[in-house]
């Protein structure tokens, strides 16, 4: 009896840190995703704000990329929208290989600019996204970093087309 009114109580208790880190969480503000960033070792640094946006350089072990809070309050917290971009010298490719790229894929979007292809991935925010769900996004970020960096090493392997 008492081992099960110990177990219950450390459960209760790992469930009210749980709960309370979980309320702590402010899923529109950018502190929040440099905290999911470090948990993932990686790391965020503040690049600009103005204009109800901020700028974040994200530095990772697999290399560095911009990410961009949208729709901002005058203290750059209750974001409506996050962006997460990078870019590479277009090489090879071809807008032919990106607009292919764009077809095989709904959530990363590539486009031109100038001598450079750029990646995109935006996502809005809400209340109610949690610390698992951007998570999650980061996750598709690094999947969407990955097929570009296989695009612009050798489009027509990765189109199919060779």
């Amino acid at each position: 009896m008492k081992i099960a009114t110990v177990v219950t109580a450390a459960s209760l208790a790992l469930a009210g840190t749980a709960q309370a880190q979980e309320a702590a969480f402010a899923p529109r503000a950018p502190s929040s995703l440099i905290d999911v960033l470090g948990a993932m070792d990686a790391r965020a640094e503040l690049d600009g704000m103005e204009n109800g946006q901020v700028r974040l350089n994200v530095i990772t072990p697999g290399g560095i990329f911009g990410a961009e809070f949208i729709g901002c309050d005058d203290r750059g917290a209750a974001c409506k929208a996050l962006g997460f971009t990078a870019s590479i010298q277009k090489r090879t490719l071809t807008l032919e290989h990106l607009n292919d790229f764009n077809r095989r894929d709904i959530l990363c979007r590539g486009v031109m600019s100038g001598d450079e292809a750029n990646i995109r991935y935006g996502l809005l925010l809400t209340d109610n996204l949690t610390a698992g769900d951007l998570r999650e996004h980061v996750a598709v970020w690094q999947r969407c970093l990955g097929a570009f960096a296989a695009l612009a090493t050798d489009p027509e392997k990765f189109l199919g087309q060779d």
